[in-house]
């Protein structure tokens, strides 16, 4: 998990509303009349509207451009979805069609849409009167999808039930007449073989021997088929299943895998029959076998996409947790400085003439003041690094001796916090960087270790290793557990320390780090083994020749 500057990161300048603006998804801010508030910027290119054509307006008569039928089912759909909500309470509607205009606009045609929202209602923790957050979802596409995959394992059925047709007249014919039945199934490429209890032999038709990938002129038995052909991985399992079906009298239907000759694996469908002497003892199986790789492969493929899909919703709601957290921070790291900052202004208006008590306020304006600074261009930052839009202007840099500034400039935070600040060995090593930039690195690692350590020291050093400058920064922190050190760069991630409670900043400081390191052509690595161990932040970049 992030751990920030103790200045606490960034955050926009005009809070949570530029991040509402940035929702990647269609989002509606209704009041309790169910009229439009706002409307962010993934819904107004939606639906082609400004916001002051919707704002102040009921949800139910905005893009009124279906038919009428759709627009009365629309308006049911609403209140069906937005009656009887309460705080707290997530409703997600059911689908709907609800016609839009055509991409061109130039006819008025209309295009068949489908529709999905989700919708929880808002307490403001100012007493102010409940909102409603409404997500509207176009769900025409994945509903394509889910009904063209629909279609596809419905042919595949049919598939399978027509080659099982097929599998059910052959046996007939095979108490007709053997060669009527040897014609028929090698014309549906179905195998036919049985199997002699007695010797192990398998008399088995072209087809069963291409299915095994042999040819017509090898020779089969009970002992080759399950020691050189079936694959390893399955014969155990192929065993039981005829066994046990043998052992009650019944059929028995089996897949496995085999290599042919020319390596490639398929799948085969073996299903047999057991045969048995007037004293009940087994006297020959009887049987037949299919290729069904294509339909195996399809159904594997199936199941890929289903756990694909799985993971990618697992991977969505984490993002979604994330955006919920990072919003929470976003608005306490701003009320803090900004409560300290009029508190204090008020303090300075009413005590105008003790200079002790202008001098402590003003002091005190300003380190707050700097504090919001860091969190907007900390946000900016992250803005800039999510679009592509960052770049770094790269010139020769003494790393030695911008780690030391930034040493002095952090020593009387670390100093105030009871810790020692050791500046280890600045080794003079010149790198290609963006002079500010590096500045911010090392200052997100210092002050991250600063916030994490309660006592003790942290340690700055750079060496030269190699071909490589490495700058580290090391604490005597509440340290980091082995699990956590891949996540703590990702963005809004944090690692609570072992006291528990809410950790201070947004998130971002690390994954700041990365990204700037990245664009250096450098790496950073966290080191700690665990809970009350500190922690060790390494950051290598190429010398510059």
């Amino acid at each position: 998990m992030d751990r920030l500057s103790s200045r606490s990161p960034p955050v926009i300048s005009v809070d949570a509303t530029q991040v509402f603006e940035l929702l990647p998804d269609a989002w509606l801010i209704l009041d309790e009349r169910c009229e439009v508030v706002a409307a962010n910027a993934r819904y107004r290119e939606m639906h082609g509207v400004t916001l002051s054509d919707i704002q102040g307006r009921s949800i139910h008569d905005i893009n009124q451009v279906g038919p009428q039928s759709q627009r009365e089912l629309r308006r049911s759909w609403l209140e069906s979805l937005l009656a009887g909500l309460v705080p707290g309470e997530p409703r997600l509607s059911s689908l709907i069609r609800y016609d839009t205009p055509a991409p061109s606009g130039s006819d008025g045609a209309l295009t068949p849409r489908y529709w999905q929202a989700r919708a929880s209602m808002i307490e403001p923790s100012d007493g102010h009167a409940l909102l409603i957050a409404m997500c509207l979802m176009d769900v025409t596409e994945s509903l394509a999808i889910t009904e063209r995959d629909q279609r596809e394992r419905e042919k595949l059925r049919s598939q399978v039930r027509r080659r099982q047709v097929l599998v059910d007249e052959a046996n007939a014919e095979l108490r007709m007449h053997r060669e009527q039945l040897r014609q028929a199934l090698e014309f549906a490429h179905v195998g036919a073989w049985e199997l002699n209890s007695a010797t192990g032999a398998i008399d088995a038709t072209e087809q069963c021997k291409i299915n095994l990938g042999l040819s017509a002129s090898d020779v089969l038995t009970e002992k080759r088929l399950f020691d050189e052909l079936i694959d390893v991985a399955d014969r155990a399992h192929v065993k039981d299943a005829m066994q046990s079906a043998l052992a009650r009298r019944e059929h028995f239907e089996v897949e496995f895998r085999v290599m042919w000759p020319d390596l490639t694996v398929r799948w085969v469908l073996l299903r047999g029959l057991g045969r048995h002497h007037g004293d009940n003892t087994l006297k020959s199986i009887v049987g037949f076998t299919l290729d069904i790789t294509s339909r195996k492969e399809a159904e594997l493929e199936q199941r890929a996409i289903a756990e694909s899909e799985k993971r990618a919703r697992k991977h969505s709601d984490e993002a979604a947790r994330a955006m919920d957290r990072f919003v929470t921070a976003v608005s306490h790291e701003l009320r803090s400085p900004l409560g300290a900052i009029l508190s204090w202004t008020t303090l300075l208006q009413r005590a105008a003439d003790h200079p002790a008590h202008v001098t402590r306020a003003a002091g005190v304006i300003e380190r707050n003041a700097h504090q919001l600074a860091h969190m907007v261009d900390d946000l900016l930052d992250s803005g800039a690094i999510a679009t592509g839009k960052l770049s770094v202007n790269l010139q020769p840099v003494d790393l030695g001796a911008l780690a030391g500034n930034v040493a002095e400039d952090m020593r009387m935070s670390a100093e105030a916090k009871g810790l020692r600040l050791v500046v280890g060995e600045l080794a003079p090593c010149v790198v290609m960087a963006d002079e500010s930039r590096m500045k911010q690195v090392a200052w997100n690692l210092l002050s991250n270790a600063v916030k994490f350590c309660t006592q003790g020291e942290v340690e700055l050093s750079v060496t030269v290793k190699g071909q490589q400058a490495e700058l580290s920064v090391r604490d005597t922190g509440c340290g980091i557990e082995p699990d956590a050190l891949t996540r703590i760069f990702e963005r809004f991630r944090q690692v609570d320390p072992e006291s528990g409670g809410r950790v201070a900043g947004l998130g971002l400081g690390l994954w700041l780090v990365k990204h700037l390191v990245d664009l250096h052509h450098g790496t950073v690595a966290a080191e700690s083994a665990g809970r009350g161990t500190g922690s060790t932040f390494r950051v290598t970049l190429p010398l510059y020749r």
